[in-house]
């Protein structure tokens, strides 16, 4: 993902916009452009205009999947790959750990 925006940002004088859509339990044919017989044509218009990453790796749980989203790395090397992190649960990511708002606004 900051390859491709690194190169965005670089080409286009005004800030992008970035739209991600994580989809819990989504399957590969689950949309209309891998499969004629299912009717998503506002999903296919924005994936036709902007970047599918159709390859992408992630696990049964939202809080690993999240988190590499958000900070590019893979989950077990921020201690994130096995719970969920529940509302007021008093942990999360790092403080230190750089996220992806953070690097689209340097």
């Amino acid at each position: 993902v900051s390859a491709v925006l690194a190169s965005v940002v670089t080409t286009v004088s005004s800030p992008p916009h970035i739209i991600l859509i994580v989809a819990d339990d989504l399957g590969w044919n689950d949309v209309s452009w891998h499969n004629p017989l299912v009717q998503t044509p506002h999903l296919e218009a924005l994936a036709r205009s902007g970047v599918q990453l159709e390859q992408s790796y992630v696990l049964p749980l939202c809080t690993p999947t999240r988190s590499a989203l958000l900070s590019g790395r893979y989950p077990f090397t921020i201690g994130r790959q096995h719970l969920v992190i529940w509302p007021l649960s008093p942990s999360g990511l790092d403080p230190d750990l750089t996220i992806l708002p953070q690097t689209l606004k340097s």
